[in-house]
């Protein structure tokens, strides 16, 4: 079963029903800004399992690499 919020929700009853092409478009725009912040965030999740990079130490945060510097 999936599980989706409010809003994720009115973006895909908006995307069963548009019609023109330019509606389509809005839709698929909405749904991609909506999504964005949620896909860079799992990414950065998984950025700190791997470890660091030359600037970085192993399991170090953004936050921690960018006050470090």
């Amino acid at each position: 079963m999936r599980v989706i919020d409010r809003t994720q929700l009115i973006l895909d009853i908006f995307a069963q029903r548009a019609r023109s092409k330019e509606g389509k478009l809005q839709v698929e725009l909405a749904q991609l800004n909506y999504l964005l912040p949620r896909l860079s965030s799992l990414y950065t999740k998984f950025e700190r399992q791997q470890g660091g990079n030359w600037r970085t130490r192993p399991g170090e945060t953004k936050l921690e690499a960018t006050t470090a510097c």
